[in-house]
């Protein structure tokens, strides 16, 4: 309770221009965030490259975030709509089928802690979209909800999205250890 309290009082604060505050959080988000656009991006260098850009966007933007109980939320679709803008620079990235309609719940496939390694390496190899709606649910654990506002769509694209992500994962997976499905 006191973290998110202190966490409301430096946005208030970076909302009036104090770079103090607006320091303690981009510490507070640098690791998450990074790991975040790692997942979206090709390299290193622009997964740096987009923190930097999502950061002056933030900055840029501060006065236009309605409800500081949703900074989270409202910082990662910075750093998403930012990720993407560079991806589209470079490259032109296909559709998903984003209309298709699925149960509420689909059953999750557990993974070890000693299968992370292998996981992240799989990841790596997805589709941007792919890596972006697993890593938000599962990676920074956020409900089907705050994927979809962080997404700007609606919560059956956001279940279809990691639906077919997963398989994209599940595929990936059996392909590295030599299985076919």
């Amino acid at each position: 309770m006191s973290d998110r309290l202190e966490e409301n009082v430096l946005i208030l604060r970076c909302r009036v221009g104090d770079r103090d505050a607006l320091s303690e959080l981009i510490v507070r988000y640098s690791r998450r965030l990074r790991y975040f656009i790692g997942h979206l991006s090709d390299s290193p260098e622009m997964t740096e490259d987009i923190f930097q850009d999502t950061w002056v966007g933030v900055i840029g933007k501060m006065h236009t975030l309605r409800n500081i109980e949703s900074f989270t939320t409202w910082l990662y679709r910075v750093a998403r709509n930012t990720a993407y803008q560079q991806l589209r620079k470079k490259k032109r990235s296909s559709q998903l089928h984003d209309n298709i309609v699925l149960p509420d719940e689909q059953p999750s496939d557990a993974f070890s802690p000693a299968d992370a390694a292998r996981i992240h390496d799989g990841l790596k190899k997805l589709h941007p979209a792919h890596r972006e709606v697993l890593a938000l649910r599962f990676l920074e654990q956020m409900s089907y909800q705050q994927v979809a506002e962080i997404l700007g769509c609606n919560l059956n694209t956001v279940k279809s999205r990691i639906y077919y992500a997963k398989l994209a994962l599940k595929k990936e997976m059996e392909a590295k250890n030599g299985k076919r499905s």
